[in-house]
């Protein structure tokens, strides 16, 4: 694995192309997920590897099948038992219980049992590379590592690898299901370690039962925060959700640091058309991409822009869509390099020198970049959290990524958990000196990564920070995520919206909904869902740069409970509180 480290404290250049089109573009889509496993697996199943794979997208060789299992072993000390993978084959097919299956069917209701046979026989096509290269990347290696711990080869070893080789052979055939991958795992017996498993799912409880009641807690305390005086007079506020004043244009930069070896930073920059007639003093937004993302994925940023500012998106090479389509096409066997937990914030540092040294020559000196605001989501959401002057608690993450003490691992762990590969001058400077950049005056991530930081390092950050989070994300869940993050700030501008049935994206918020059946009145696309969530957010993204970077308290009321609760929509209800009880 090859990392290029930035080294603090360099003075930067930069060799800079620029490029303006004639038609401001300004498009982002989305592609929703077509899930496939039943509701009483979402949790077991989901937190494993597929609710990793949903977000990740994952590719290598086919292992050759041995032999395949003969046996489920049930490992809980004297009371140990184990089932023919024939007798369930059997079951499968038929629908017939034999005599080994008997004992334990005889506790099982008609309708539990048509149950457990549709989760062996349901099946989704997959693609056999990409299935095999997830689970060659380090995360999907890490999420079967923390399987293994409870799907355990012949002689209780770690069932990681067999699993991998099951999952791989399975999907040769350009579909997978529960029962093949039984069918394929090259152990004669699957050992499963229910002591484990009973503590998965004791972890999964509590998870599920600390998210309904932080929902309970934020939706009564929304509705009291919202009817405190003054009255919101709905009317009376802008529609922030029309383009603004002023036009805007694209303008497309190339920039490249040799401070960090030449690291290459595309931007998409959209301003004013007329800086003439803009504003004489333009405050900087600056919106940080997810995961296997695009700059432009997130936000409507020419929207925003519109309104009398300065909009900047950054493509973080390393971790966007160019690196998982390497992953996909077998040209890379990660989903991100490692190294951008530092090169992530970095880049905005940087963009920040760049549009600082080219404010004069090429935006007549209007750019204020001592008042910028930066918005991420996701992985972005920790660029954001990072840059505003949290530390990474490396101690903590290094627990919290054992097996022995977290068998639960969601898609944002995962990705946490790579930091621990990070080299010692990156983990001195994320864990110790932080990446603080004191342009920046406010940040708001949405579903970020961020319980890495821990306590103490969430602590550190003392401008106002907005935070956004999902009721079913199954990639970066609320809790222990986003909610956690929040009680940790000490800074007494904060803010927590909560958003009822949304996941960590529309497309997947889909798929959890046809899983749990969270909104069973719920007919909407993703797309509809968009426009839903996105106009409130574009809203919210400039209410705050307005009272925050322009001091426009006129924007206050967008920035209170009321407001929240008079625009949101079912089945996404967001909810808004500034502090939670303890």
């Amino acid at each position: 694995m090859v990392r290029s480290m930035p080294t603090a404290n360099l003075q930067r250049s930069a060799r800079v192309n620029c490029t303006t089109p004639d038609q401001p573009t300004d498009q982002w889509a989305d592609q929703p997920a077509k899930p496939w496993f039943a509701k009483s697996q979402l949790k077991f199943w989901g937190h494993g590897f597929l609710a990793a794979g949903a977000v990740l997208a994952t590719v290598a060789f086919t292992p050759v099948r041995s032999w395949a299992a003969e046996q489920l072993f049930f490992d809980f000390g004297p009371l140990s038992r184990s089932i023919p993978v024939a007798s369930l084959e059997h079951f499968a097919e038929t629908g017939e219980v034999d005599a080994a299956l008997a004992p334990y069917f005889r506790k099982l209701t008609p309708a539990q049992q048509a149950d457990l046979k549709t989760a062996l026989t349901i099946t989704k096509p997959v693609d056999v590379v990409t299935v095999s290269q997830f689970f060659y990347d380090p995360m999907g290696a890490r999420s079967l590592d923390f399987m293994g711990n409870v799907i355990q080869t012949d002689e209780f070893l770690n069932g990681g690898k067999a699993l991998r080789s099951a999952l791989i052979t399975s999907a040769a055939n350009g579909e997978i299901s529960l029962l093949s991958v039984l069918q394929n795992f090259p152990s004669r017996t699957i050992q499963l370690d229910l002591q484990g498993i009973l503590k998965l799912v004791r972890q999964t409880k509590a998870e599920i039962e600390a998210t309904q009641a932080l929902l309970k807690t934020v939706a009564a305390q929304s509705a009291a925060d919202a009817a405190l005086p003054p009255p919101l007079d709905l009317a009376a506020l802008p529609d922030l959700t029309q383009p603004g004043p002023y036009g805007t244009r694209r303008i497309d930069l190339t920039l490249v640091d040799p401070a960090r070896q030449n690291r290459t930073v595309p931007v998409i920059v959209f301003v004013p058309e007329n800086l003439a007639a803009a504003p004489s003093s333009l405050p900087v937004v600056v919106v940080s991409h997810g995961l296997g993302s695009s700059p432009n994925d997130f936000l409507e940023a020419g929207a925003i822009a519109s309104y009398g500012f300065v909009v900047a998106l950054p493509d973080h090479i390393g971790s966007d869509t160019a690196q998982k389509q390497a992953l996909l096409n077998g040209f890379s066997d990660e989903m991100f390099k490692v190294s951008d937990f530092l090169d992530r914030p970095l880049d905005i540092t940087f963009l920040l020198d760049e549009l600082e040294r080219t404010n004069q020559s090429q935006y007549q000196g209007r750019l204020n970049l001592d008042q910028v605001l930066v918005v991420g989501h996701s992985f972005g959401g920790y660029t954001a959290l990072a840059i505003a002057g949290a530390t990474i608690d490396f101690d903590q993450l290094a627990q919290a990524c054992t097996p022995e003490q977290n068998i639960l691992l969601d898609a944002a762990q995962l990705l946490e958990c790579r930091a621990l590969e990070l080299d010692p001058a990156a983990v001195q400077r994320l864990g110790v000196e932080g990446v603080r950049d004191e342009r920046v005056k406010i940040i708001m991530p949405f579903a970020p990564v961020s319980n890495l930081f821990g306590q103490s390092g969430i602590s550190r950050i003392q401008i106002p920070v907005a935070i956004s989070a999902g009721t079913v994300d199954v990639a970066a869940p609320a809790m222990p995520e986003q909610a956690t993050t929040f009680t940790w700030l000490t800074t007494p501008d904060k803010y927590l919206y909560l958003i009822q049935n949304a996941s960590h994206n529309a497309s997947l918020t889909e798929m959890v909904d046809k899983f749990l059946h969270v909104q069973n009145s719920y007919d909407q696309s993703s797309q509809e869902e968009l426009a839903l969530v996105q106009e409130l957010t574009l809203t919210l993204v400039v209410a705050f740069a307005q009272a925050y970077l322009n001091n426009d308290q006129t924007y206050a009321p967008f920035l209170r409970s009321a407001y929240v609760e008079a625009v949101s929509q079912e089945p996404f209800k967001r909810y808004l509180v500034r502090e939670l009880p303890d």
